[in-house]
């Protein structure tokens, strides 16, 4: 496993808040040579440390739904697991997906629009029917991730990725296509944006920043290998009591500035809260949910997942 020096892990912290930021940006606050800070980011890609450069997009704005599916597979091997994997490939409403220990063995997350989304779905669930034992659907409600912190100042970024009491918006040909190329690359450059869309640089750069101002892009964050840096990545599905709304802000926003809980679902279905954490151990994960259990009484049931296969 590699541990990080402090400059890495000062890089790797901003790259966490904002991963447009460029490398003079990133060097003023950091005191290294612009230099030395590509040098660290072109290190970390090389190591899988860094596996992409991510946009935030709050999905509910521009008017998608998100829907969580959680399955508990008939049987598992690397057979079936290739097999899956091929059939997601070719279905795009599937946003992310991951294979778990516990009470299920394949995590789901769909982004639908249009009947034709719908559609696709269904289609992909079918497909790997013959693998799936038992099936859960759930709604989104409110979804958002939290930028992680490799140095002693925290200083956390919420990334908020759905809301579902906010209005949906209309966007341009050109804005969708910003949005595309920004999601494949978050440090993709203006002027080769601008190549690709064929549209003035600076009509691009003015877009960026309007979409930044309706917060269609709520941020942009690398997507981390967890695992390369020795941290368990698991999943706290968690069923809540009876409770009163402000109850369930102020758990949220303990788990915003609460280490190691990297991402927060709130949804309808089985479960109601489903938190991503990158725990240093199991012990420290365990810590993370006794804590919880204690200063949130009205929280009835946690099943913890392990996390096998992070996409």
């Amino acid at each position: 496993m590699k541990e990080l020096n402090l400059s890495e892990r000062k890089v790797l912290t901003l790259l966490e808040q904002n991963c447009r930021l460029s490398a003079n940006q990133i060097a003023k606050k950091t005191r290294l040579s612009p230099e030395g800070v590509l040098k660290i980011i072109n290190r970390l890609k090389e190591l899988k440390i860094i596996n992409k450069f991510n946009t935030k997009i709050n999905y509910s704005i521009i008017d998608y739904k998100l829907y969580p599916v959680h399955l508990k597979l008939l049987r598992l091997n690397d057979e079936i697991i290739n097999k899956i994997k091929n059939i997601i490939k070719n279905h795009k409403t599937c946003a992310w997906h991951t294979f778990c220990e516990g009470e299920y063995d394949l995590l789901l997350s769909f982004k639908i629009q249009t009947e034709k989304d719908k559609t696709n779905m269904s289609e992909l669930l079918k497909e790997i029917s013959d693998y799936t034992l038992e099936k859960e659907v759930s709604i989104v409600l409110y979804a958002f991730e939290i930028s992680k912190s490799f140095i002693e100042e925290k200083n956390n970024r919420i990334f908020q990725t759905f809301n579902y009491n906010i209005e949906s918006i209309d966007l341009t040909k050109e804005e969708k296509g910003i949005i595309e190329l920004l999601k494949d690359n978050s440090r993709e450059t203006i002027l080769n944006m601008s190549k690709i869309i064929k549209i003035n640089p600076r009509l691009i750069s003015s877009k960026i920043k309007k979409l930044i101002k309706l917060n269609v892009i709520s941020g942009f964050k690398t997507k981390i290998n967890t695992a390369s840096l020795n941290y368990q990545p698991c999943i706290a599905l968690i069923s809540l009591g009876n409770h009163k709304e402000t109850e369930i802000k102020k758990f949220m926003t303990y788990c915003q500035y609460k280490e190691g809980i990297d991402y927060l679902v709130r949804q309808i279905g089985k479960y109601d809260i489903e938190l991503t954490i990158n725990a240093k151990n199991i012990n420290d994960f365990y810590q993370i949910i006794n804590d919880i259990r204690k200063q949130f009484r009205f929280v009835k049931k946690i099943t913890t997942l392990i996390l096998n296969d992070p996409v």
